[in-house]
């Protein structure tokens, strides 16, 4: 649409409507028109009602219009009354300057007559009043020893000084006059006498901004005078810093009653709490540095800006000012390092370091650069103190974020210890409970692993993101980074040195230490003969879980809460640590972090292979114990099954639902559908207890033939015995090598495998020093049997070990044995399945 014919259109439609004879607000409007126009459109009952509106608004602007007449009227009559008194003013103005016209023009006719009177004798009074002055001059020099040895007697020495330095120039310039350098030497004699009784009062202690002007004024050195007037005026200075100190060391006292006691009143409380941290801050610099401040302009005053009244060449005066700021900014970084000492000790102190407020800390770092930047800086003049200034600033702060990363690092191991005591405590409860048998609720004290370990996870990665979430937090302090310089050099260097480095790297090593602690001192116990132990197994196994799910969910949502806070990225390989090109982002190598992982999974590892062998060691010792105090050679014919293979069996089941809580495997076990249906699920049953060529198992497990042919045999150099000992030995080059941790992964059955190897293996090495009669074999025949029955179902069917090991075991007994007669398979059978 043309615009030109839209702004036409419009104008057309306006026009009618501006002088539209019928509407009675336009320019146009026809009475006679609108009135035919109602009469004819409306009705009598509206006409009667616009009547009624139309006399409501006309009385309506009657009373406007009545208001407007008589403002306009009240402002006529102040305007009449305004204009009726600048007239008489005007009047009494006119009046007035014509007076003054006229005195001054009689003013300038007696100033013409008195330059005409006195033009004459002008010159002899200007040489009367020089000789006048002359005479004054003389009388005074004349009178000066008099006057100073007055104000030497009445301790006035400023006095004194002040009338000799004016009057120094005068005997110095008539010196050579006999009368006038009599009167300089006795001038010289006194002030000598007051210049030796002013620094005697330095000597004493007793330095003051006006007898240092004195001395200066007398020509003392400016350097003697400059350090004595630092030196003496440092404990001064110093005194509120003590105060502040003798305040920290007071709330931590108070702080240390407070968390000894249980109750404490509410003016203890008030106490214990009298200001925070950014109060201190302010509170301190106030008291220390305003007395600084003040002593640094009386020495500019004394040293810097004062000129000298001895006559010297501006290069000597030069240098002795170079010399006394030299003094000055020594000074001052000497004391201001005094004061920064006790603000480390500030956010070090137990009360103060310790608080959470992070924004109050940060507020309290950004306060004090910023009133060290804007107050100190202006009284350093070389380049080497600012540079030293900036360098005690820049490891001041350093050390507050170093403080602040302490803190979180001991609030989370904090954290994670009162979690793994409170572990400790459940799984003593439990284990306590276990041992009574006797609790109601022995089922219910079942400790949920899955639930612990998910518990602690949580709690770690929540303290380690709530962490990031407050050192983002000095990013936010606008004085901070001005203090730093450019923003995106302090946003990289915090991220990366302090953040990532120093927290978050620096707290994963802190947790693989405490691992590795939890794992060294489990492993010295577990070599001692004894059944306790620092760490409980199942806390070995529960570490281990958490250990792997911390590297494997937990510390890549880590990095990335880490990227968003902090504008980083995470690369493999690193390429500069520059910029990104076309973003805002840095980058970071994490190759520390793949090997702190690789650490995570050794570690891992390192504690599940000592949870193997603690368990394995106490179910060893209840086997050895077992066998060692048994007399095999006097046995009764067996008709059950040990009570110490039952309770293995037990614990093994006991341990099987642990680990299965914690680590499972890829598939799901075959389900056991009854205690010995291993008996009846056997396709391929072979008798003397060969195995079929299918690969199905035995059912029975009974000596290799090369153990009876041995026992059986003529004697040791028979041909048959010879035999048996080279297939014996032939077998047991494959079998004695016996690796229990052997590709070890984290899953139940290979824990469950190395657990029941370490069992087995010790069972073997138990039965090679024992003799064994023939009820003795057959009753390690029945144990070996019943073990065979529950020990394949823990490593889901892979019972190939188990079948290798009970085997050596059986046929080591038979070797054994004194009369090997073996127990016939369907006894076995009876005996296994009555038990």
């Amino acid at each position: 649409m043309d615009p030109s014919k839209s702004t036409s259109n419009s104008q057309a439609n306006t026009l009618p409507s501006t002088y539209d004879p019928t509407n009675i607000d336009s320019p146009g409007f026809d009475p006679e028109t609108y009135v035919t126009k109602l009469l004819r459109e409306s009705r009598l009952t509206q006409l009667v009602d616009k009547e009624q509106l139309l006399t409501k608004q006309i009385k309506t602007l009657d009373n406007e219009m009545q208001t407007l007449v008589y403002e306009n009227y009240n402002k006529f009559i102040s305007a009449t009354d305004t204009i009726r008194q600048m007239k008489k003013d005007f009047k009494t103005m006119e009046d007035e300057m014509t007076r003054l016209i006229s005195t001054m023009s009689t003013i300038n006719s007696n100033n013409h007559q008195i330059h005409l009177t006195l033009d004459n004798r002008r010159q002899e009074i200007r040489k009367l009043t020089s000789i006048h002055v002359l005479l004054q001059k003389l009388q005074y020099l004349f009178q000066l020893p008099a006057k100073l040895k007055e104000y030497a007697d009445d301790n006035q020495y400023d006095l004194a000084v002040n009338t000799y330095t004016k009057a120094l120039k005068a005997l110095q310039k008539y010196e050579h006059i006999p009368s006038f350098n009599h009167i300089q030497q006795t001038c010289k004699e006194t002030m000598t006498n007051i210049r030796d009784e002013l620094k005697s009062r330095i000597d004493q202690q007793q330095t003051s901004s006006n007898v240092v002007k004195l001395l200066l004024q007398l020509g003392e050195s400016s350097d003697y005078l400059a350090q004595q007037y630092l030196s003496q005026n440092k404990l001064r200075l110093e005194q509120p810093l003590e105060l502040m100190k003798q305040q920290l060391i007071v709330v931590e006292s108070q702080l240390g009653s407070s968390l000894s006691s249980v109750t404490t009143s509410n003016v203890v409380a008030q106490q214990m709490h009298p200001m925070d941290i950014l109060e201190f801050v302010d509170t301190s610099y106030n008291s220390y540095i305003k007395n600084l401040h003040e002593f640094v302009e009386s020495y500019e005053l004394l040293f810097i800006r004062n000129s000298s009244n001895i006559p010297s060449s501006p290069s000597i005066e030069d240098e002795y000012k170079e010399r006394c700021k030299h003094y000055l900014e020594m000074f001052l970084l000497e004391l201001y390092s005094a004061y920064i000492k006790l603000i480390h000790d500030l956010f070090q102190s137990k009360y103060y370091g310790q608080d959470d407020d992070i924004q109050l800390y940060v507020r309290a770092i950004d306060r004090f650069l910023r009133r060290s930047s804007n107050d100190i800086y202006k009284y350093l003049f070389t380049q080497h103190a600012l540079e030293k200034m900036r360098s005690m600033l820049d490891a001041f702060l350093k050390f507050a974020i170093e403080c602040r990363l302490k803190f979180y690092h001991s609030r989370i191991d904090r954290h994670f210890h009162d979690q793994v005591i409170e572990l400790r405590k459940s799984l003593t409860i439990i284990q306590t409970n276990e041992q009574i048998q006797s609790s109601p609720d022995h089922q219910q004290s079942q400790l949920n692993l899955s639930q612990c370990v998910d518990k602690m996870l949580k709690q770690l990665t929540n303290d380690i993101k709530s962490t990031f979430q407050n050192l983002s937090k000095f990013l936010d302090g606008t004085e901070l980074v001005c203090y730093t310089g450019k923003k995106n050099v302090f946003m990289k260097q915090f991220a990366t040195n302090h953040v990532w480095n120093g927290f978050f790297l620096t707290l994963l090593e802190r947790l693989i230490t405490y691992f590795e602690h939890e794992y060294t001192t489990a492993s010295n116990h577990s070599t001692m003969i004894r059944h306790e132990q620092s760490s409980p197994p199942i806390l070995l196994l529960i570490l281990s879980k958490l250990i792997l799910d911390f590297d494997s969910s937990s510390t890549p949502y880590l990095c990335t809460v880490f990227e968003e806070k902090f504008n980083f990225i995470l690369e493999n390989n690193q390429r500069g640590d520059n910029q990104k090109s076309g973003s805002s982002s840095f980058s970071i190598d994490r190759s520390k972090l793949a090997a702190v992982q690789k650490q995570f999974s050794v570690i891992a590892k390192q504690l599940l292979k000592q949870y193997i062998c603690s368990q394995g060691f106490t179910l060893s010792q209840m086997l050895r114990k077992s066998i060692e105090t048994r007399d095999w050679l006097n046995t009764v014919e067996p008709r059950h099954v040990r009570s110490v293979m039952k309770r293995i069996v037990e614990d093994l089941t006991q341990i099987d639902k642990q680990v299965k809580t914690l680590y499972n495997d890829q598939q799901s076990p075959a389900p056991l559908s009854s205690s010995y249906g291993r008996y009846y699920h056997r396709s391929n049953l072979v008798s003397g207890g060969a195995r079929s060529s299918d690969g199905g198992r035995r059912t029975i497990i009974m000596p290799r033939s090369s153990a009876l042919d041995r026992t059986t045999s003529g004697g040791p150099g028979s041909s048959a015995g010879s035999t048996g000992n080279l297939q014996l030995n032939f077998h047991k080059v494959f079998n004695e090598k016996l690796d229990i941790f052997i590709d070890l992964q984290f899953q139940k059955t290979s824990i469950l495998s190395s657990i029941i190897k370490l069992l087995l293996k010790t069972y073997l090495e138990c039965i090679r020093l024992k003799t064994f009669s023939r009820y003795g074999l057959q009753q390690v025949q029945v144990d070996i049997n019943y073990l065979y029955n529950y020990l394949w179902s823990f490593v889901n069917n892979d019972d190939r070990f188990i079948t290798n090991l009970l085997e050596e075991i059986v046929s080591s007994t038979a070797m054994r044995c004194l009369d090997p007669v073996l127990m016939e398979a369907s006894v076995i059978t009876v005996i296994c399945e009555g038990n």
